[in-house]
């Protein structure tokens, strides 16, 4: 199930998976210990941010995305290493691009690691393209046109 996230029961989980799936690919921190609870809380709350849990158990997946004029910016998305390959990733991103839509957003666009090759194979695969690379984040920005 996709759901809203809701803080007090999600964001423990959120913390964890950005620890775990995210800061390893990403050159701007040094270790996981790098990025605390507070920065990811600050981030999601500036953010519209969608989970997949059973119910209102703990998330095991999440995208946080924010609107920025006609612009949908996917800022995270992670998933549980046990729950890849099961098409969350996939819901994540339609629900965080439908949303988008909803609020007239002509293009969605992110940053992926470039030490990251499954996540730019996963963009890859939904649509985004690669517009340019960032060497001075060591990453690719990517976009995808939502209406067309």
């Amino acid at each position: 199930m996709i759901r809203k996230r809701f803080a007090a029961n999600d964001d423990r989980a959120i913390h964890r998976l950005v620890v775990e799936q995210l800061v390893p690919f990403s050159r701007l921190y040094q270790s996981s210990t790098s990025i605390t609870f507070s920065e990811i809380r600050k981030r999601l709350n500036h953010n519209k941010t969608f989970v997949a849990a059973k119910g209102y158990k703990q998330p095991y997946g999440f995208i946080s995305v924010i609107r920025k004029s006609n612009v949908l910016f996917v800022d995270m998305l992670a998933v549980d290493p046990r729950e890849q390959g099961k098409g969350l990733g996939k819901e994540l991103m339609k629900m965080a691009e439908d949303y988008g839509k909803s609020e007239r957003c002509r293009t969605a666009e992110l940053f992926v690691d470039d030490s990251n090759p499954k996540a730019i194979g996963f963009y890859l695969s939904k649509g985004y393209e690669i517009q340019e690379y960032l060497p001075e984040l060591s990453c690719y920005k990517m976009r995808k046109k939502l209406i067309r």
